[in-house]
């Protein structure tokens, strides 16, 4: 599985890190479990209910509140953005 950081996702990690909400060893793990086992049960991979992109998926940074929404394809999986619960709410909410 090929995977591929979109540029809004590197800069929540930047944004993120540099505030000292999680950690690039947290991040890293994550994105290791992911390319290992998409259905590890840490990982709590689930699909998004969509209009506007049918093949959106959500991730969960183990032990935090931190979620990744990912564009998974046939071979490939897009990591679009690290936000927290409360911004994941708000942005699925009207999607």
């Amino acid at each position: 599985m090929v995977i591929e950081r979109q540029t809004r996702y590197i800069r929540d990690i930047k944004k993120l890190t540099k505030s000292h909400k999680l950690t690039i060893e947290e991040i890293d793990f994550t994105e290791e479990l992911l390319c290992k086992d998409l259905y590890h049960k840490t990982l709590r991979f689930h699909k998004i209910v969509c209009k506007k992109d049918k093949d959106r998926y959500s991730i969960t940074i183990p032990n935090t509140q931190y979620r990744i929404l990912i564009t998974k394809l046939e071979k490939k999986i897009y990591l679009n953005t690290l936000l927290d619960h409360k911004a994941y709410d708000r942005i699925n909410k009207n999607c």
